[in-house]
Parts: structure tokens; sequence; C-alpha cells
């Protein structure tokens, strides 16, 4: 039996395939891996879990269809993180500070910045966990709202929807005021 990659049309160093056993996979392992921090909020787990989820994907690669691999893939990251949170019962999902590029900024405007950088990455705490993620696949992952939809199992429309309300939520509790609920939209 010929290996996997090679049945997939791989043939090493050039290979243009997604995932194979020549590396493809290392172009989005950087993703997985930030996704997994995302999720479950925890340093010392995100190698091993990074790991077992592209160990899943691979050995999943029968059932992929088609469409965005990325989609695919970083469904399959969150469906394993919430099922290791099911497994420890922890419902706290925030988003970690996200560092931002600045051009040499004089001692004032680092401290001004760290502290907008603080006020921000805990106003993106305190979104609901459907709504953090949304933003990070959306702004940090640039997923397009087809592989966000993919995802996390909306409909596209939903999902621009969701991402609307999302920085709404995140503008209302970076100016200090109470998030509004809004309908969990499916």
């Amino acid at each position: 039996m010929q290996p996997r990659s090679v049945a997939m049309g791989c043939y090493g160093v050039e290979c243009h395939e997604p995932f194979c056993a020549y590396g493809c996979f290392r172009e989005h392992a950087a993703m997985v891996r930030h996704l997994v921090y995302h999720i479950t909020r925890d340093p010392n787990d995100v190698e091993d879990l990074t790991q077992e989820i592209m160990l899943k994907a691979y050995r999943s690669l029968d059932g992929y269809r088609g469409g965005s691999f990325r989609a695919w893939l970083a469904r399959i990251a969150r469906n394993h993180c919430y099922d290791v949170l099911r497994r420890r019962q922890t419902d706290d999902l925030p988003l970690a500070d996200e560092v931002l590029a600045t051009v040499e900024p004089g001692p004032e405007d680092v401290v001004v910045w760290r502290e907008a950088v603080w006020e921000v990455a805990q106003a993106i705490n305190r979104l609901p966990p459907v709504d953090r993620e949304i933003l990070l696949l959306r702004h940090v992952h640039q997923f397009s709202y087809d592989e966000i939809a993919a995802a996390v199992n909306m409909r596209p429309g939903a999902v621009r929807t969701r991402v609307v309300r999302a920085r709404r939520k995140l503008a209302d509790l970076v100016d200090g005021r109470e998030i509004r609920e809004t309908p969990e939209l499916g």
C-alpha cells in the first residue's frame, strides 16, 4: 500500500497538498496552536492538544469532502478542545491578549498602548465564547465568512450577523457599557 500522501498526489518537496507526511500540515499547525490556546487558555496543553488534533485530522482525511481545508481543520480543533474542556468541566474560554505591531513608539506611547491592549483584551475576555471564537477566526486568522460558518456550524448569514454584533458588544465593553444580550443564532 502506498503512503497516504502519495495516494493524495503528494510527491515530496514540491507537494501542494494541504496535509501530508512531508509536512504540508505545518502551514496549518500555527493556526491550530493559536486556536487551541485561545479556546483552552492553557499554555501547558497547547502542544499536546495540537499534536492530538493534527493526528486526528490525519486519520480522518478520508472524511474530508473538499471545500476549505482550514475550516475543516479548525472544526476538528474546536470540537476536540471543547471535548477536553467538557471533560475538565470548564466553561471559561477567554481570548488572550493579541500583540499589535507598532512603529518605534516613545515611552509614553508604550504605556498608552499597553493600557489600551489590556483594556481591549479584558473586553474580549468578557464576550460570550462564540463571539470570541468568531472574532478570533475572522480577524486574527483571516477566515472567510463561509470558512467560519463551516468551523462553528452556522449559516454564513448568521456568521456575518454574529461578527457585527460581536464587534458592537466589544465596542460597548471598551467604552465601559455593559453588553446587550442578543438572541442565539444557529
